[in-house]
This record gives C-alpha cells, sequence and structure tokens, in this order.
C-alpha cells in the first residue's frame, strides 16, 4: 500500500503479551514491509500552534484536520538506510491520506528550526511544500514534541488493499533536538511496559481472516493519537512524575 493512497485507519491499544501472538498470526497472511522482521525505528517530530490548534481539532472531532510533522525511519547502523520526509497527515471525514516530501537529514534539522527546504522538486512535491508553508508560516505552527517507537509493518504490497503495523516501545521528549535515524534517547513513555498499538490501514472492507483474528482475542478500535497522548500525560500535566502511563 502506497503511503499517498487515501484509506480508512483504525488503531487498537494492545495489553501486555499480545504482540508477538498477533504479529504471528498477521504474519501467516501478510508479509513484513521493507524486509524487516525486526522491525525498525520511527522517529517523529509534531508541529502545532502556541495554542495547540491541531490537538484541539482532533479533541472536538473536526472532520477535516492536517498535521504537519518530519519523520525519519531507518537504523543507525544503515541496515535499514534512512528515509526522511515532511508529511502532511490529512483526515477527511473519516479517510486519511498522508502527502509527503522526500529529503535529506540536513534539509531536515533546517526544517525544524522554520526554514523551508529549498530544493528541485517535481510537481506533486511543490503542491505539498506549498500546503507544509501555508500550515506552518499561516498557521505559525513549530515543532512542539518527538515521539520514537520500533514498528513491525506487515503489507499487502504496492497493489494491495492493507497494511498493518504494531508500535511499541512507545516514548517522546520535549527536547527539541536534531532528529537522526535509530535515536533512543526518548525518556518519557507513552504506553505501560510491554503494551502496544496496532494499528490497520485499508482500502476497502477488512479481509475475513483479520476480522477473524480481533474476534477471537476480544479486540475493540480506540482513538489513541501519539501526538495527543504525549501533550495530556506530560504538557498539560506541567510534570513528568507520578504521571498515570495509559493501560489498554
Amino acid at each position: 500500500m502506497n503511503a499517498d493512497q487515501n484509506r480508512r485507519e483504525f488503531k487498537f491499544v494492545l495489553k501486555p503479551g499480545l504482540l508477538d501472538i498477533l504479529r504471528a498470526s498477521v504474519g501467516e497472511h501478510l508479509v513484513p514491509d521493507r524486509g524487516a522482521v525486526d522491525g525498525y525505528p520511527v522517529i517523529s517530530e509534531y508541529f502545532d500552534s502556541v495554542d495547540r490548534n491541531s490537538y484541539w481539532q482532533k479533541v472536538f472531532g473536526v472532520p477535516n484536520r492536517r498535521r504537519v510533522r518530519g519523520r525519519v525511519y531507518g537504523r543507525a547502523d544503515g541496515s535499514i538506510p534512512p528515509s526522511t520526509f515532511i508529511e502532511v497527515k490529512h483526515k477527511l471525514d473519516g479517510t486519511t491520506v498522508k502527502r509527503r516530501v522526500t529529503m535529506n537529514l540536513e534539509m531536515l534539522h533546517k526544517f525544524s528550526s522554520g526554514v523551508l527546504p529549498e530544493t528541485p522538486l517535481n510537481p506533486d512535491e511543490e503542491r505539498v511544500l506549498a500546503e507544509v508553508h501555508d500550515l506552518v508560516t499561516g498557521g505559525e505552527t513549530s515543532p512542539a514534541v518527538q515521539i520514537r517507537y520500533l514498528r513491525y509493518a506487515y503489507d499487502s504490497g504496492p497493489e494491495g488493499l492493507i497494511r498493518i503495523t504494531f508500535d511499541t516501545e512507545l516514548s517522546c521528549r520535549f527536547r527539541l533536538i536534531q532528529l537522526v535515524p535509530g535515536d533512543t534517547d526518548f525518556e518519557l513513555p507513552l504506553l505501560e511496559p510491554g503494551a502496544s498499538i496496532m494499528e490497520v490501514k485499508t482500502i476497502g472492507p477488512v479481509p475475513t481472516w483479520f476480522r477473524s483474528i480481533i474476534g477471537k482475542y476480544g479486540l475493540v478500535p480506540s482513538g489513541f493519537s501519539k501526538y495527543s497522548a504525549s501533550l495530556e500525560l506530560y504538557e498539560h500535566n506541567k510534570t513528568t512524575t507520578n504521571t498515570q502511563i495509559p493501560t489498554p
């Protein structure tokens, strides 16, 4: 499944002990993305306004909303080459589409400092960058929090209709430092130890085999947002101690 395809997304918060069981079940039907059987780290930097307009749009369920983030895939040892881009995540009436501009790490670092990249772009990337400029400059947004997790991804391929990811070791930081592949310097957990997030992206109906899995384990979709959880756990409380970590 391509990132720029319109799709439905829904998530499940998994209790400790379910991750490996569900990965094995999904692995009977889908193949690991990028050949990364043992997963790969994802590091993101979320942008928002000073009054957290993007967050409140999520809270109030605004049907047409967009969020900007910088993102780095890949491992520090290069076994999975770094992939770096700026992304607009757009939700419209329950459908999600992502629009991206690929760049190198130096360009991403400049973008985090408020400098939009100046590089030859194809027409599609130019349109995305113009949209980013409108959201960042016009909306007066800047980096708000950085989030890291380990992802196991299973995909039905470029022509397929479903993608399932498992995110574990979720953590965040409000120290806005340069993003680098494989960085583990994140001190604030977003879930209890061993818990994880399963996210399903689908075009069209959910396959019967997956419906059987969620029925077998009694799984119920949840509206968990990594960005919202970061703010609610730490920024809103103005403390990093005695904070209750969500349990599935």
